[in-house]
């Protein structure tokens, strides 16, 4: 078969390959305007009355599920501005920055929400924020141990808090984590050992040079 009518179906499968690409983001870029224009319907519904707390919740979960992020987080942050010891907007705005990569925000929201939960006994939002710090600690370098003490803390209290919490994910992490440790202690301990022959390598004296050989004698010829 001729080469271009080998290439032929491989072009028109990239061709709807690309199309499908070109049609998602096309209706992704129309449900994420659909939720900044519900956010700012809801504030010209009321006049000039701010959106209630649970509105501004409601906008902010709509936007986050269509993926607009960005109108769905700010949403969050004025919430929590006009009900600041309310644990949800605290959580769900830290599994967004969780989502965006930013887990020293994520983290700091996560433990905000757990001290309100823990205040109003939300067993919830205790488990979603316990959830939460864990495994954002798990996503920052350096910071393996802290993650283990936190799902550790997870697991226990899921164990008397089944509805809401698992005990099997929070020990099973745990265990995940200590294996992974296990593995980066050998290996730091490998390449320790590693850099010490090549430092005793490099610092021995070059071997000295073979001896020369004597020059042969020829044999004494008797008559």
């Amino acid at each position: 078969m001729p080469l271009t009518q080998r290439l032929l179906p491989m072009r028109n499968s990239r061709y709807a390959l690309a199309m499908r690409a070109a049609l998602l983001a096309f209706v992704l870029s129309m449900l994420a305007s659909t939720a900044s224009a519900q956010v700012a319907a809801a504030v010209a519904a009321h006049g000039s009355a701010e959106p209630t707390y649970e509105e501004r919740m409601r906008l902010a979960t709509e936007a986050i599920a269509h993926g607009d992020r960005a109108a769905g987080m700010a949403s969050l942050r004025t919430a929590i501005a006009d009900s600041p010891s309310r644990p949800d907007a605290h959580c769900i705005l830290g599994e967004g920055y969780r989502a965006s990569g930013d887990f020293t925000a994520a983290l700091d929201n996560f433990q905000t929400c757990l001290r309100f939960a823990r205040e109003a006994d939300n067993l919830l939002y205790i488990a979603r924020a316990l959830h939460g710090v864990a495994s954002s600690y798990e996503r920052m370098p350096e910071r393996l141990t802290d993650a283990r003490t936190a799902w550790m803390e997870y697991a226990h209290f899921a164990d008397g808090a089944s509805r809401v919490a698992s005990a099997a994910e929070g020990r099973e992490r745990v265990q995940a984590i200590d294996v992974a440790s296990e593995q980066e202690h050998v290996y730091v301990d490998v390449r320790a050992r590693i850099a010490e022959r090549e430092r005793i390598a490099r610092e021995a004296p070059p071997p000295a040079p073979p001896a020369a050989a004597p020059p042969a004698r020829g044999r004494a010829t008797h008559r």
